[in-house]
C-alpha cells in the first residue's frame, strides 16, 4: 500500500533542471518517493486529490528556539542586550521541562501548519523538546545549548547535559530524530568548551550547531579584548570545520567570508530575527555564495520573530537584500526558494534525501491551495515559483507530510490536538508569568 499524490496542478521539483511539472501525480512507498509525473493508483493505495494545489518540497527551518513559542510578544521592540539579559534569560531561569515539552508541541502544531518538515533546534530541557516533536511526526535536529558557568563545576555539567541528551536520543530509535553539539555562542563559550563541541561532533559525526557574528557589537567586544575579528578567533583556536552550522553570521568581512568557504562553513540566514532586533546591516550572502558557502533559512526562535512561518521568511530574504543592495535582481525567488529547500538539506548534510521531489528521497512534501485567493491567479509555469516567494503564506499550506507520513491532510491535523495543545500552553504561561 502506497500513498497517491494525485493530480497536482503543479509539482515545484527542485531537481537540478528546477523542472515544474503540471497536471502530475507522486507516489509515496515506505516513505521514499517512488514515482513522479503519470501514477496510476492501485486500489490499495490512500490517495489525496490534489487538484487546485501545487506540492513543494517540504521547507527546511535551519535555525530556531522552538520552546520560545511560550515567549511570543512577550519582549518585544528592545535592543538584544536588553532583551536578553532583562527578559528573556530571567524567564528561561524559571522554565521547566513540561513548559519545554508543551512550548515545543506548539511550535510543532505552527510548524506543521505552516509547511516546515524539518528544523534545526537549540535549547534547555531538550530531553522534553525532543519528546514533543516525536509525537508531532516532524524531522529536527536537536541540540541542547550550553554556556560555560561562572565555575569549572557549571560547565562540567553542562558537558555532561549534552552527553546524556545524545544518549536520549539513541534510545528513542526515532530516525527522524537527530543530535548536534550546541555550544551557544563564542561570547558565551570559551576556547575549551568550544573544542570540546568540535571533537564531540567529530566523533559523533554531526553538526556543531552555533551563533556566530549577530551582532556589530559582538564583533567590537572581540576586538576590544584582543581576540580580533570573530571568525578569524575562531579559525585560530582550531574550530572552524565543515561540520560548523553558524546561525546569522551578519557582521562579517569579505576575508571571513572567503575563510568560512574554505573551511567549509554552512550558514543559518535568519533576517525576520536580525531585523527585529535591529542587529544592523544585512548579512553578505551574495558574498557567501561566491565563496561556496552554503545557506540556508531560519526563523531564529518565536520570541524574536514572532512566528516560525518559512513562506515568510522567503518573502523577506528576497526584500531585505534586495532594499540593502538597491538591486532587485541580486536575490531572486527561485535562488530563495532554494535557500528553504536544496540549500538547508546541504546545511545539514542532507542534500541525498532531502530537499527536492525526486525519485528516491525522503518523502518531506507539502501542498499548497491554489484556491485560496492569495494565490490566484496563477500566470503560467514560469510564475509558480514567484508566487510561492511573493505572495504565499504559511497559512496557504493544505497538507504537510514527513517521511511519507502525513501530519496535516486538509488543514486537519492527524497526530496533534490543537485545542488541547493551547489550553495547556496558557497553563503553562499562567505559572510562568502570573498576572
Amino acid at each position: 500500500m502506497g500513498l497517491v499524490l494525485k493530480d497536482c496542478d503543479w509539482i515545484v521539483t527542485q531537481d537540478p533542471q528546477r523542472r515544474i511539472l503540471a497536471n502530475a501525480s507522486v507516489r509515496i512507498t515506505d516513505g521514499r518517493i517512488e514515482q513522479v509525473g503519470r501514477v496510476n493508483a492501485a486500489s490499495k493505495d490512500e490517495v489525496i486529490d490534489c487538484r487546485r494545489k501545487v506540492l513543494i518540497p517540504g521547507l527546511i527551518n535551519t535555525h530556531t528556539h522552538l520552546s520560545m513559542t511560550l515567549f511570543r510578544g512577550y519582549a518585544d521592540d528592545l535592543e538584544l542586550r536588553d532583551w536578553l539579559e532583562n527578559k528573556i534569560w530571567p524567564l528561561e531561569s524559571r522554565l521547566t521541562g513540561d513548559m519545554c515539552y508543551q512550548g515545543a508541541l506548539l511550535g510543532s502544531l505552527e510548524m506543521t501548519r505552516t509547511g516546515t518538515t524539518c528544523f534545526v533546534d537549540m535549547y534547555f530541557h531538550m530531553e522534553d523538546v525532543a519528546r514533543a516533536v516525536d509525537e508531532a511526526g516532524l524531522r529536527a535536529i536537536l541540540s541542547p545549548g550550553m554556556i560555560d558557568k561562572p565555575d569549572k563545576t557549571g560547565t562540567e555539567h553542562e558537558r555532561q547535559s549534552t552527553l546524556k541528551f545524545l544518549e536520549y536520543i539513541h534510545e528513542l530509535h526515532n530516525p527522524l530524530l537527530s543530535f548536534a553539539v550546541g555550544p551557544h555562542a563564542p561570547y558565551t563559550c570559551g576556547p575549551e568548551t568550544l573544542l570540546w563541541a568540535r571533537d564531540l561532533a567529530e566523533k559523533e559525526d554531526t553538526l556543531v550547531n552555533i551563533h556566530i557574528a549577530e551582532t556589530r557589537g559582538e564583533q567590537a567586544q572581540f576586538e576590544k579584548d584582543g581576540k580580533g575579528r570573530v571568525a578569524e578567533y575562531l579559525d585560530r583556536i582550531g574550530f572552524l570545520t565543515n561540520r560548523v552550522l553558524a546561525a546569522h553570521a551578519v557582521w562579517l568581512t569579505k576575508s571571513e567570508v572567503k575563510l568560512f568557504g574554505q573551511k567549509g562553513v554552512r550558514v543559518s540566514h535568519s533576517p525576520v530575527s536580525n531585523m527585529k532586533l535591529a542587529s544592523g546591516g544585512t548579512a553578505p550572502v551574495p558574498e557567501m555564495w561566491d565563496a561556496g558557502v552554503p545557506v540556508g533559512l531560519g526563523t531564529d526562535g518565536p520570541a524574536s520573530n514572532n512566528g516560525l512561518d518559512m513562506f515568510d521568511t522567503m518573502k523577506m530574504t528576497a526584500l531585505v537584500h534586495k532594499n540593502a543592495r538597491w538591486d532587485p535582481t541580486i536575490m531572486n525567488a527561485q535562488r530563495v526558494l532554494d535557500m528553504a529547500t536544496l540549500d538547508g538539506a546541504r546545511c545539514i548534510g542532507r542534500e541525498k534525501e532531502l530537499g527536492s521531489v525526486e525519485i528516491g528521497k525522503r518523502a518531506d512534501l507539502v501542498l499548497v491551495d491554489l484556491r485560496d485567493p492569495n494565490l490566484i491567479p496563477i500566470h503560467r509555469k514560469e510564475t509558480v515559483v514567484s508566487d510561492l516567494v511573493y505572495s504565499a503564506n504559511g497559512q496557504n499550506v493544505d497538507t504537510t507530510i514527513v517521511d511519507g507520513r502525513p501530519l496535516m491532510v486538509s488543514r486537519r491535523f492527524q497526530k496533534l490536538d490543537q485545542d488541547k495543545i493551547g489550553e495547556e500552553v496558557r497553563s503553562s504561561i499562567g505559572q510562568l508569568i502570573p498576572q
